[in-house]
């Protein structure tokens, strides 16, 4: 597990600016996705410059096909879940988006009656619906959660994975500013656009759209399309 993040109060509050224009923009399932396509971007581009600027004291060891980090418990902004289960929906071949769907429905049936800590401690038990093969079936649009995951010691990822351990590991403090920032920002956003504003366990989140599948629009217009509490 990873220690409280600070938020950076000036990049959170250019994200809520930003989205809240989107979002109040037509209100639309595409404003929705747009809202979170820029959020993806911001993270890529701010956390690139940075290690670009300045050399990291410790390589990242992480690689296509390492799916360690694909066993915790993510979770995400409404608009996120929108953008993503758009991409299953309408980019994912029949027999992925099939088995995605599948696991959704297992992962959230199973996960029923647990708290995060607790679905935490039994992490090998519940991988990521998206994984793949080990890859992430929808990379260019994951969460902004997983775009903070890193590591620099593979070995300890593994260890970690296999003891289903919730002790502190290290990492880079400036992806998770910089990421949950703009996290922080898109979620204020969407509250001041008059929209539900939680953050959403992924296979929940993405359960409950993939079943209605105009509820974007209708998230978008102010209803409360997703369960009270569900985070």
């Amino acid at each position: 597990m990873r220690r409280a993040t600070p938020i950076n109060q000036a990049l959170a509050a250019r994200v809520r600016e930003a989205a809240l224009a989107i979002l109040t923009a037509g209100h639309t399932g595409e404003c929705v996705r747009e809202a979170a396509r820029q959020a993806g971007q911001w993270a890529d581009h701010l956390v690139e410059g940075f290690e670009a600027a300045q050399a990291l004291p410790r390589p990242l060891v992480c690689r296509p096909g390492c799916s360690y980090c694909c066993y915790n418990q993510v979770q995400m902004t409404p608009p996120e879940a929108f953008l993503i289960a758009h991409q299953v929906a309408r980019h994912l071949e029949p027999e992925v988006q099939a088995r995605v769907r599948e696991r959704l429905a297992e992962t959230r049936r199973r996960l029923t009656g647990l708290t995060i800590r607790e679905a935490a401690r039994r992490r090998r038990q519940f991988p990521c619906p998206l994984l793949e093969e080990d890859r992430c079936a929808v990379y260019p649009v994951r969460p902004l959660a997983c775009r903070a995951m890193h590591s620099f010691d593979l070995e300890q990822c593994r260890k970690e994975w296999r003891q289903e351990s919730l002790s502190p590991v290290q990492y880079y403090a400036h992806r998770d500013e910089i990421v949950f920032s703009i996290s922080r920002g898109l979620l204020e956003g969407c509250r001041l656009a008059g929209c539900q504003a939680q953050p959403l366990p992924l296979a929940e989140g993405l359960w409950t759209i993939l079943a209605e599948p105009d509820c974007d629009r209708r998230w978008a217009q102010g209803e409360k399309v997703f369960r009270t509490g569900a985070a």
